[in-house]
C-alpha cells in the first residue's frame, strides 16, 4: 500500500520505518524543514522502559489544590471557556484515582516493553548513532512516605516483569557519585538498572536518512497537511495546503499540537490537549551525572547526551501554541542550579526549548482507526512519553494497517 505518516517527530519516523518495513511505499510528510524539529527537539532524552507512569494519579490529586491555586512551580493550568478543554480536564481528573491510574500505567508499561523489544530490532538492523546508551534511571524520593509509596509500585511492576530496586540514599550515591553533592533531600531511590537514553532529534533525522537511502520511505518536507479527501467513505489522498493533493491508500496521522487543526476528519484529536514542557542542554562538565535521574520532588528529568547535559521538567496545561514562557524557564533554570549548582550555574553556552507534548486524559496514546474514514489512522496523544512509547506505537499501528 501507498501510506502518508503525518508528522515526523519520533513516533510519526517510528511508524514509518516500521510500515516501511513491512513492504509498504511510505511518505513521510511535516510541516517544518527537517524531522524531529517539535516535541521530539528537547525532550527529556529518557527512555523509561519500566517507568511509563501515568500523569493522573494519586499523588497529583493531593496537590491538585496547590495546582489550581498556582502555588505548585511544577505544573500550571490556564483555564479557558472551551468545550473540548473542560471535558479533557474532567476526564484528566477522573483518571486520578488508584485504580483507574494503575490500570492506565499497566497498559502503557506494557507499551513501552513493546518498545524496548523494536529497539533492540532496530538497533541491530539500521547501526544509526543518536547517543543511544543502557544509563539506568535513579527516581529521587525527597521523605519516608513518598519512599513507602515508590515501594509499593516496585512490588507491582515486579509482578509484571520489572526491574526495579529500592535504594538508601548511601546506594543511590555509590550507583551515581554526582549524587553526593547533590544539594535536594534524598530521602532513597527507585533504581531502575535498565532503562536507557538517546537523542531523540538525532534519531529522527539518522533514522529518515537510512529509510531515505535504502528507497524504503520518501520524505516530503516544508509542507502542512490540510485533510483528507475520500471517496465512499474511504480515504483517497491527503490535501496539502500549497501543492496537489497526494493520493494514497491510507494515512497515519502522528502530528502533535498541531493535529488539531485535522479535527474535521480525524474526531479523536478532540480527545488530546498540549502539555507544555521546557528544558535546558548545556555542555557536560566533570562531576555531573552520568545516570539518569528523575527528581520526583522538583518534577526534573536530568539526561547526559554524550557530551550534553539535559534538564527537562515543567507542565503547563494551557491554550494551543502560547509559546515560549521566559518566567517559566526561569524557573527551570533556578531550580536546576539549586540542586546541580556545578552544572547549570553560569554555563558556557546553552540551547533552551520549549515545546508541547499532545496528551490524552489517561496518558494513553490514542491508537486506532479513525471512526469518521476507512484507511485513516492515529498515533497520538502521547505525552511526556513519546520518545519512550514511540517504536511499540510504531508496531501496533503497523498491525492495525496490515
Amino acid at each position: 500500500m501507498r501510506i502518508a505518516v503525518v508528522g515526523a517527530g519520533v513516533v510519526g519516523v517510528a511508524s514509518a520505518y516500521l510500515l516501511a518495513r513491512a513492504d509498504h511505499e511510505v511518505i513521510l510528510i511535516d510541516a517544518a524543514a527537517e524531522p524531529g524539529c517539535g516535541a521530539s527537539a528537547g525532550n527529556a532524552a529518557q527512555l523509561s522502559w519500566a517507568y511509563g507512569d501515568a500523569m493522573a494519579s494519586p499523588a497529583l490529586l493531593k496537590h491538585l489544590p496547590a495546582i489550581l491555586a498556582g502555588r505548585d512551580p511544577a505544573f500550571r493550568v490556564r483555564w479557558r471557556l472551551d468545550a473540548d478543554f473542560l471535558v479533557w480536564g474532567l476526564r484528566f481528573m477522573a483518571n486520578m484515582p488508584a485504580r483507574r491510574w494503575w490500570n492506565n500505567t499497566s497498559e502503557i508499561l506494557q507499551l513501552a516493553d513493546e518498545s524496548r523489544r523494536e529497539m533492540a530490532k532496530l538497533l541491530a538492523e539500521t547501526e544509526i548513532a543518536f547517543d543511544y546508551r543502557i544509563a539506568g534511571k535513579l527516581h529521587l524520593y525527597p521523605d519516608a512516605k513518598g519512599l513507602a509509596a515508590a515501594r509499593l509500585t516496585i512490588e507491582r511492576k515486579r509482578r509484571l516483569g520489572f526491574d526495579q530496586r529500592l535504594l538508601s540514599r548511601c546506594e543511590a550515591e555509590e550507583v551515581e557519585p554526582a549524587l553526593k553533592t547533590y544539594q535536594g533531600e534524598i530521602a532513597g531511590a527507585v533504581y531502575t538498572p535498565g532503562d536507557a537514553l538517546g537523542d531523540a532529534v538525532a534519531f529522527c533525522r539518522q533514522l529518515t536518512d537510512f529509510m531515505v537511502s535504502k528507497g524504503r520511505v520518501s520524505a516530503c518536507f516544508g509542507r502542512k497537511v490540510a485533510g483528507f479527501d475520500q471517496h465512499k467513505g474511504q480515504l483517497s489522498a491527503v490535501r496539502l495546503t500549497d501543492r496537489d493533493p497526494l493520493v494514497v491508500d491510507a494515512a497515519v496521522v502522528t502530528a502533535g499540537p498541531l493535529i488539531h487543526t485535522l479535527v474535521a476528519d480525524l474526531p479523536e484529536a478532540a480527545e488530546i490537549q498540549p502539555v507544555r514542557g521546557y528544558s535546558l542542554t548545556v555542555p557536560w562538565r566533570e562531576g555531573a551525572p552520568r545516570v539518569s535521574l528523575t527528581d520526583v520532588k522538583r518534577k526534573l528529568a536530568f539526561a547526559t547526551i554524550g557530551q550534553r547535559l539535559r534538564v527537562a521538567g515543567l507542565a503547563d496545561i494551557e491554550r494551543p501554541g502560547s509559546g515560549f514562557d521566559a518566567d517559566r524557564f526561569g524557573i527551570l533554570r533556578e531550580v536546576a542550579s539549586a540542586v546541580l549548582p556545578a552544572c547549570f550555574d553560569r554555563p558556557p553556552e546553552e540551547v533552551r526549548w520549549s515545546g508541547e507534548r499532545p496528551m490524552t486524559p489517561s496518558s494513553r496514546p490514542i491508537i486506532a482507526p479513525s471512526r469518521r474514514m476507512r484507511g485513516l489512522y492515529i498515533n497520538a496523544g502521547h505525552g511526556m512519553l513519546g520518545w519512550t512509547l514511540a517504536l511499540g506505537s510504531a508496531r501496533r499501528i503497523a498491525n492495525l494497517v496490515a
